[in-house]
């Protein structure tokens, strides 16, 4: 099936790279929405099983049952990168997607954040699985799966711009790692799970800026490969797409009108979502997006924008966590938490 998109993404391919994009090969497939949700629930596909990725299943085919939300594509970090096409999309729908998997493979290949990501995690994830099968053999799958548990836990601890061992010590999973007194095969487990931690939390703290340039790359791509009729058709899709898509969009689109193409590449290569937010957000494209602070005592909403950078900014910086850190007054077998909300 994916024989009949060829022509096309070699028509796609070389219009991304006559606008100066550079990107690793895409390898394309076609699946069906199930697997796509199957994949979407876990991050990467092959991956260990864990109930957790069931529950996220179910709620990503319940939205897209009730048309929601729908995936209709799903690429991933690696090398080559691999992409996933819906084979319910139409035809356009699947050409656009092919667009926009171009602008996540650029973004991949060049945002310096994403130099030192493991491209090779695909089949580093495969290997965790099989190893952690072999524990459940060995140690008994319900101990296993509570170590699991904790674990995917204190995973949300990690951060993977942090490179400061200071830093990286006030954050429980590098503290457990360094200093809780594991079995050998507890710690390997530690070890792969934190490091899967850091692929994700890489995704997660670029998602407004590679959304958004792969949506800006999208459009510029389409707008010089359709037609007038099947561009009009296509773009209002633009404009119905979840937050981040969105906000990233409209920040390059309007990097792009007031500073040239060249500048909205010097922003992917080497901006992520809070240097993007702090730099191209305006005044302007706060109202027209509508973000605003709700103060809740004055029942009203603010778009001031140093407000709402401020609100943006916190979102990514701390994903929605507890701020939790390792008290420096931790000692032996003590573990100390400071909850720095409160």
């Amino acid at each position: 099936m994916i024989g009949e998109y060829q022509t096309v993404i070699r028509e796609l391919e070389g219009l991304a790279h006559d606008r100066g994009l550079e990107f690793d090969p895409v390898v394309f497939q076609i699946t069906d929405s199930d697997e796509l949700a199957q994949v979407a629930s876990m991050g990467l596909p092959n991956r260990f099983m864990h109930w957790y990725w069931g529950g996220t299943y179910k709620e990503l085919v319940m939205q897209q049952t009730k048309e929601v939300f729908s995936i209709l594509e799903l690429v991933l970090n690696t090398t080559p990168s691999h992409a996933f096409l819906r084979s319910t999309n139409s035809y356009l729908e699947n050409v656009l997607v092919i667009a926009h998997v171009l602008g996540h493979a650029d973004f991949f290949a060049n945002n310096h954040w994403y130099q030192k990501s493991n491209k090779n995690m695909l089949n580093i994830a495969e290997q965790h699985a099989r190893l952690i099968r072999a524990y459940e053999a060995q140690h008994g799958r319900e101990r296993v799966e509570k170590l699991l548990d904790a674990l995917l836990t204190v995973a949300t601890s990690v951060n993977a711009f942090e490179r400061s061992p200071q830093e990286q010590h006030k954050r429980l999973i590098y503290y457990l790692e360094e200093r809780a007194p594991l079995e050998e095969f507890e710690r390997i487990m530690l070890e792969a799970i934190r490091d899967e931690a850091e692929y994700f939390d890489l995704i997660q703290r670029t998602h407004i800026i590679n959304e958004g340039w792969a949506t800006f790359v999208e459009a510029e791509l389409l707008n010089r490969l359709l037609s007038v009729k099947e561009w009009a058709s296509i773009s209002v899709s633009l404009c119905n797409r979840p937050a981040p898509y969105t906000i990233g969009y409209t920040l390059f689109a309007h990097v792009r009108d007031q500073d040239g193409f060249d500048r909205a590449l010097e922003l992917r290569r080497f901006y992520e979502d809070v240097s993007l937010i702090d730099e191209a957000l305006t005044e302007e494209l706060v109202r027209r997006l509508d973000i605003f602070v709700y103060d809740a005592k004055e029942k009203q909403k603010s778009y001031d924008l140093q407000k709402v950078k401020e609100m943006l900014i916190a979102q990514k910086l701390y994903k929605g966590e507890p701020r939790i850190e390792v008290d420096p007054a931790s000692q032996g077998r003590d573990l100390l938490l400071t909850h720095l909300d409160e």
